[in-house]
């Protein structure tokens, strides 16, 4: 079996242009992604895709971006999935939300894209790839 060099990410968020900034620069910065402008595509391709960690936003129109995460940590397929939400909505009721649903992280934009690659390695661990110099 060939060894997976680059790390797939999820992108879910409603905004046309932030899922695209966040996925070209990810892209540059070594990571794969998968982008989705809803909760039930992010769903689906969670549970066909499997990715390495997924970024949501938590407000989605006409949507609920809590559910997506109740639904990926309850479904046998997806439990394991890093989520890490990526939001502009900073009160402390998010954060502890974030907490009590098991979410790696939570995040506050605006969020710089590299900053954001710096917070997959630290959910995810360093690639098994990387060079020495770089692994923790």
């Amino acid at each position: 079996m060939a060894q997976k060099l680059r790390t797939l990410v999820l992108i879910a968020d409603g905004h046309d242009d932030t899922r695209e900034l966040y996925s070209v620069a990810l892209k540059m910065l070594g990571f794969e992604t998968l982008t989705v402008d809803n909760s039930q595509l992010a769903l689906e391709r969670a549970r066909d895709v499997r990715p390495d960690v997924i970024v949501t936003e938590i407000v989605f129109p006409r949507q609920d971006g809590w559910s997506l995460v109740d639904d990926l940590k309850h479904d046998a397929r997806t439990r394991d999935i890093p989520i890490v939400v990526l939001t502009g909505h900073a009160e402390s009721s998010v954060r502890e939300r974030a907490s009590r649903e098991g979410c790696a992280a939570l995040l506050v934009k605006p969020y710089l894209p590299d900053e954001l690659a710096h917070a997959l390695h630290d959910v995810l661990g360093p690639p098994l790839h990387a060079p020495a110099s770089i692994r923790r």
